[in-house]
């Protein structure tokens, strides 16, 4: 809550109730997960592939 009392949703005490959410550093996050998940999804199937070679060469 800030304390604005001109601004046009002030209640009567004149406090303007905003949103604790930053939309920007949200979606930053969001894209850094994404991002994050995708490295590890690669790793993962890059392993898989070895190991799979590595049985095929044990044949």
């Amino acid at each position: 809550m800030t304390y604005d009392p001109e601004h046009p949703d002030a209640d009567a005490e004149g406090y303007v109730r905003t949103s604790n959410v930053d939309p920007i550093k949200e979606m930053v996050d969001l894209m850094s997960a994404t991002r994050s998940y995708e490295a590890n999804v690669t790793a993962m199937n890059a392993s898989k592939s070895m190991f799979m070679k590595a049985l095929e060469i044990g044949k």
